[in-house]
């Protein structure tokens, strides 16, 4: 009973240090959220330049405002959005090492229920930049 006393205060330390450790940068979230504002008013080329070098290099802008036309024309205009998630990583596949965040919203749009938007931020010296979108 003892060992489950001070075991219990131990516990709780660990996932409060946990829990604030995941604690995003106010900063990156309102990037995604002005972000996904901006594909919401269909002006693609701006979301583009926006964007990190890392997206610019792997996806040139013709074709990602094709797949960002693509998108809007299947799923329509975004009627509700909330944040779900953002995890914090150190790797993501494909890209070179860094301090990474992938933010999720559940977004309700037109023609589609229930949609997860994923916006990828990688912070770049002293601000985060976008370097992937998907809708799903």
């Amino acid at each position: 009973m003892k060992k489950a006393f001070f075991l219990l205060p131990a516990l709780l330390l660990g996932l409060h240090l946990t829990v604030f450790a995941e604690i995003p940068s106010s900063a990156a979230l309102t990037k995604a959220e002005r972000f996904v504002g901006i594909l919401d008013s269909r002006n693609y080329d701006r979301a583009y330049l926006q964007t990190s070098d890392l997206l610019k290099l792997r996806t040139p802008q013709t074709e990602w405002i094709r797949q960002q036309e693509i998108a809007f024309q299947l799923l329509g205009d975004v009627r509700e959005r909330q944040l779900s998630t953002v995890k914090a990583r150190a790797v993501y596949p494909g890209l070179p090492d860094g301090n990474y965040l992938i933010v999720c919203f559940e977004t309700r749009t037109a023609h589609k229920v229930k949609a997860i938007e994923v916006v990828l931020l990688k912070e770049e010296e002293t601000d985060w930049q976008v370097c992937n979108y998907s809708i799903r």
